[in-house]
């Protein structure tokens, strides 16, 4: 390798303050940048002027704002989404939770809350996806129907309920009370006052049946009537009220 070889390459390679300035702006940039952030995270920088909450129908208004007052009480960067989330799911009422940010002083929160289907054994409500849940019982909606059943079989109940519901279309009863009992009997009482005893067997052929022979053996005489047993493999029996 000659010298001229040498001095060509070391020309190539040579210092140049130019670039280690420019290198050295860009170093404090990025640091500058990361500082700011993490003070944003940290401190009150852009406080939160505004929080949108959707979906809200049975959770208490004085609690959830007891409960957001101090998450949101922060700047915007500052706001932890999750520990938000996080402290709403904690409600009985509450499926699910989306909260997010909106520039440059909002949070919109957005709630599902679970669908009630019933009273369940006058301590519960039952959700429409079969979950049993405990709010606070002034949060009950009303006139919501009553199971009552053994543990763990709310969703047999409920998938019968919604067929038994669906025959009794026709004549627009409605269930008030649904049981089912140890013994595995189906015993509901219709909005109408009128007591139902199904037993066990057949149980959706014996309340269509009834359904049909109802506007004959009933009709318009429904408060006379105290009960129908349906247990019957060829018929059914009315029990009416006795008058003094």
């Amino acid at each position: 390798m000659t010298m001229s070889q040498v001095r060509k390459g070391y020309r190539e390679f040579k210092f140049s303050w130019k670039t280690a300035i420019h290198f050295i702006y860009f170093i404090l940039l990025i640091y500058f940048a990361g500082y700011f952030l993490s003070q944003c995270k940290t401190t009150y920088y852009f406080p939160i002027k505004e929080v949108k909450i959707a979906g809200v129908q049975h959770l208490n208004h004085n609690e959830v704002q007891r409960l957001l007052t101090p998450l949101v009480s922060k700047g915007f960067f500052a706001i932890n989404v999750e520990h938000i989330k996080e402290s709403l799911a904690q409600f009985s009422w509450v499926a699910d939770v989306s909260v997010r940010r909106l520039w440059p002083n909002q949070i919109l929160i957005q709630v599902v809350e679970k669908s009630p289907l019933a009273l369940w054994n006058e301590g519960k409500l039952l959700s429409t996806s079969g979950q049993l849940f405990s709010p606070p019982p002034e949060t009950y909606p009303a006139d919501l129907p009553q199971f009552l059943g053994p543990e763990g079989t709310q969703l047999k109940m409920m998938e019968n309920y919604a067929k038994i519901s669906a025959i009794l279309a026709p004549l627009h009863f409605t269930i008030k009370r649904f049981e089912f009992t140890r013994g595995q009997t189906w015993i509901f009482l219709l909005n109408n006052g009128i007591k139902l005893n199904v037993g066990h067997k057949d149980v959706l052929t014996r309340v269509n049946d009834f359904v049909k022979v109802y506007p004959k053996i009933i009709g318009n005489r429904a408060s006379e009537v105290e009960g129908v047993d349906l247990r019957y493999s060829n018929g059914l029996a009315v029990r009416w009220k006795t008058t003094v």
